[in-house]
Order: C-alpha cells, then structure tokens, then sequence
C-alpha cells in the first residue's frame, strides 16, 4: 500500500468520521443545552406566572371585598379619605386609593396629585359593570413617587345590585419586581400586554438582540412574561463534548489501525499467493516439458538395476542395488507430483467403490506398516460406497496420506483407516498415533512448498487436495500435539449401480 493509499484511507476512515461525528454530536450537544435552558426559563417562568398571578388575584379578591362590605357612599368627606388612607396602609403592595363615580372620574383619592385623565377605559368600566366583580385595567399608572402602577378596580353596588361607583387600587409595580428579584435575582424578564406593548421589565439592561426568550401568558390579566434564556456556558457538558472528541479520536485511529493491518496482511497473502502461483506456474511448465523425458530414462536405469541385482547376489551388492532402487522410487514418485502441477488434463472419471481401491492397495499399506513397524488397523464399512474418480490418482492420495502417518509414528505404535458413509458421502479417515500437529501448522500444511520434513517437497497433501477436489470431494485435518492426527477425505456417492 504506497503513501498516497494510505493517506486516503486515513481521511475515509479517521478523518471524515472524525468531523462528522464531531459536527453531529455538537448538534446534539447544542440542541440538548437549548433544551435544558428553554426547559430551565419555562421553569423560572411558570414560577413567575403563578406569583404574579396570585397577587393580581389576592388583590382582586381584597378590592371586591372592600367595595362591597364597607360603606364608603354613605360617609361624609372626611371619614370617606380616612378610610381610604387606612386601606392603603394595610398593604404595602398598594400605591393609591381611588374613589370614582359612575363615569370612571375620580371623587376621592389618597394621592396628592390628581389624575391627568381617567383611570380607567369605558371597556373595563361596562366589564367590571356587567360581571359586577373586580377588574384589571389595561392601563398602566403613575403614582406620587413616579413609579409604575397597575390598577385593579370593583364595582360599589347598592342593595339593589345597581353600581353607584368603583373603588379602585393602584399596585406597585416595584412590588412585584422585589417577588421575582427575590426567587432569580439574575434573571431578565419582561412583562407585556398580548399586544407587545411593555408593562415593565426586570434587568433589562443586559438583553441583546439575539437573546432569546421564554413567554407565558397570565391567567389572571391580558399580559405575558418573557424569561430571557440564560447562556451561561455548562462547564461539565464542555468537558463531556471534548472527551467525546478525544476518546472519538483514540476509536477511530485503533479502528484505522485495524483496518490497515488486515489490509496488510491481506495484501502480504495476495503477494504470497501471487509468489506461489508464479512457482507453481514455473514447476507447472518445467513439470510438462521434462517429467516424461525424466521418466523414460529412469525406466531404462531402473531395469538395468534389476539386471544387475539378479548378476550379483552378494549381499552387500544387494543392499547398494535396494538402495538405488528407493531413490529411483522416489524420484519417479516427485516427477509423478510434477506432472500433477501441470497444466490441468483431461481426466477419465469412472465410478468405483472405495472398499475395492482400498482393498488393491491393501497389501502395500501393510508392506511399508512392517517396514516401519506399524501395526494398521482396518474398519471397512460392508455396503458398497460407488464414487467418481480416477483410481490411480485416489490410490496415490490414500499411500501419501498413510505414508505420512507412518513417518509421523514411532515403532509400535498403530494406523487405522476407516471407511464407511455419512449421508450422501463415502468418508476415509486416516487416523495416526504420531507427533500430532500445531494449530498454526494446520492452516499451512496445503499449501504448496511447506514441509516439516528434511528431505520433503511440500508438494505431497497439496497434490492430494488438488486431486480430491478433482473428484468434487474435500479433505480436512485435525491433529494434536502429543497426541495424533487424522485426516478425512469426503466424496460424493453415487446413486446408480458400481460399474467396477
């Protein structure tokens, strides 16, 4: 993998993931501290809301008491400023008293200034006068110490239920703002009628265009509250967002450095791969032009060694020719696995049971078990097992795969082959008793040019391999160190009759 691969693969894998991640957990992030301030100024406001609409409706309840208990229209002049002086010092919340006529104008009052106009509009006025209960007017008030005033005003009715006047009471507004200063002395707030006139407001010297806000109606008046959303930054979800950012950032390089090991190592098995198919390929040509020119003369010096061993009898001549012998043998079975490597031929597959192929390489089987001084034991299935297959080629398979079992064992101890079905497949295992086999070692023993043996080829079990998969079959092995190995060859059976 060159430097520009690599660089593309990082941005693919840590970088792009990096900012996505990063953008989508901000969003998050910033829409979860939105929520919890909007959640938080809901909060403050529904606490606000439920105060000020408590004294609206306290005072309501005081002034419609007032106005229809006292009897204020029957007092003289006097008696009637005394009274009204009285109710304004019971309550701190009050501003002015007020005593009009029917027609809103102002008869008595506790205030040193007079009203400019009147108090109240003809609308509230026909309203207090239909429901004959307590009213808040829509307009705002000033009172002797220029502050800023509501109004809350009640219907005084004779005993026939007719309105001889109101009695009206101004509130401070500063009386309200020590409440709501009280229980968030930080918080901006904003009170307004449901036309956005203002009403008045708490710290709002600290609002900016772009502050955003949380309003609530009253229930009690025609206005709303607005909580200003607080933007103190969170420290702890700060810290959250950047050990996302960090721990995203440790995630993604291991799943990068995973990611370019098994690439790695994929691409050292395709350039392994590559090496040995460019081997076999080499073997494969060599094989097809020069192992048939191998064998001929190996036939020819191979009967002129038997010759010679029937001219010379003595015994130390008989060895040296039994050697020579062997080494022709193996020789011959080498350029027999090269012509295997070739360029695939044509084969002649015809049906055959297993237990008769076995049965014909029987005797050599046990032949190299005393040479090796091996005991094998045999367990034959009795019904036939027809497969597809070359006999030759199967017969080779079997010898190599016992023969291995045999150099694998030590004298005494014992080889057994066991044929017989499973479902629809004639299975021959070979189990030995040797060395076994380490799991690592297992993975490679197919492949082409690995050996555990000083004087091997590596080429034996994948030759067989490559003729079992011929025969559409497979070939497995399982093997314990210590303990031993067995490998297990599965073919096809057929459904029609063995021809042979």
């Amino acid at each position: 993998m060159n430097s520009r691969q690599r660089f593309s693969k990082y941005i693919l894998i840590v970088i792009l993931p990096l900012i996505i991640l990063t953008i989508t957990y901000w969003l998050y992030f910033d829409y979860s501290i939105q929520e919890e301030r909007k959640a938080k100024a809901e909060w403050i406001g529904s606490v606000y809301q439920k105060s000020i609409d408590q004294v609206i409706r306290e005072t309501k309840g005081n002034v419609e008491w007032l106005s229809r208990n006292s009897s204020i229209p029957y007092m003289d002049e006097k008696s009637k400023n005394q009274l009204l002086d009285s109710i304004k010092d019971t309550d701190p919340r009050y501003a002015d008293i007020y005593l009009l006529d029917r027609e809103g104008m102002t008869i008595h009052s506790t205030s040193k200034q007079p009203p400019q106009s009147k108090l109240i509009d003809h609308e509230d006025m026909d309203l207090a006068v239909n429901t004959q209960k307590a009213v808040m007017a829509n307009k705002t008030g000033i009172d002797d110490l220029n502050c800023t005033c509501f109004t809350i005003f009640a219907p005084i009715l004779e005993k026939n239920k007719e309105v001889r006047g109101f009695l009206l009471v101004q509130i401070k507004f500063d009386y309200l703002k020590n409440i709501l200063n009280t229980l968030s002395p930080e918080q901006t707030v904003k009170l307004q009628t449901n036309e956005r006139e203002k009403v008045d407001d708490i710290n709002i010297g600290n609002v900016n265009p772009s502050s955003r806000w949380m309003t609530l109606p009253l229930t009690e008046a025609e206005w709303s509250i607005s909580v200003k959303m607080l933007k103190k930054k969170d420290t702890q979800n700060i810290h959250i967002f950047y050990s996302f950012i960090f721990f995203t950032f440790i995630i993604t390089h291991v799943i990068y450095i995973i990611v370019y090991e098994f690439l790695y190592r994929r691409n050292s098995k395709k350039q392994k791969q590559l090496i040995d198919d460019q081997k076999l390929n080499f073997v494969g040509t060599l094989a097809a032009s020069t192992a048939h020119e191998i064998k001929n003369p190996l036939t020819g010096i191979k009967g002129l060694v038997q010759l010679l061993n029937e001219k010379h009898p003595d015994e130390q001549d008989q060895f040296y020719y039994s050697i020579i012998m062997k080494e022709i043998e193996r020789i011959n079975s080498i350029v027999s696995e090269f012509l295997i490597l070739g360029k695939p031929m044509v084969q002649n597959l015809s049906s055959y049971d297993v237990r008769g192929i076995v049965a014909e390489l029987r005797p050599i089987i046990e032949s190299e078990a005393r040479f090796y001084c091996i005991e094998v034991e045999w367990d034959i299935v009795r019904s036939p097992l027809p497969v597809y297959c070359t006999k030759d080629q199967l017969k080779q398979v079997i010898l190599n795969i016992a023969k291995n079992g045999f150099e694998a064992m030590e004298q005494g101890k014992n080889l057994t082959i066991h044929i017989y079905q499973k479902k629809q497949e004639a299975i021959i295992e070979i189990i030995d008793t040797g060395h076994g086999l380490e799991s690592n070692d297992i993975q490679k023993v197919f492949e082409p040019f690995y050996t555990s043996k000083k004087e091997g080829t590596g080429l034996g079990l994948f030759v067989c391999k490559r003729i079992i998969e011929l025969f559409n079959g497979t070939i497995e092995i399982t093997s314990k160190l210590s303990e031993g190995t067995t490998v297990m060859i599965r073919l096809p059976i057929l459904k029609e009759n063995v021809s042979k």
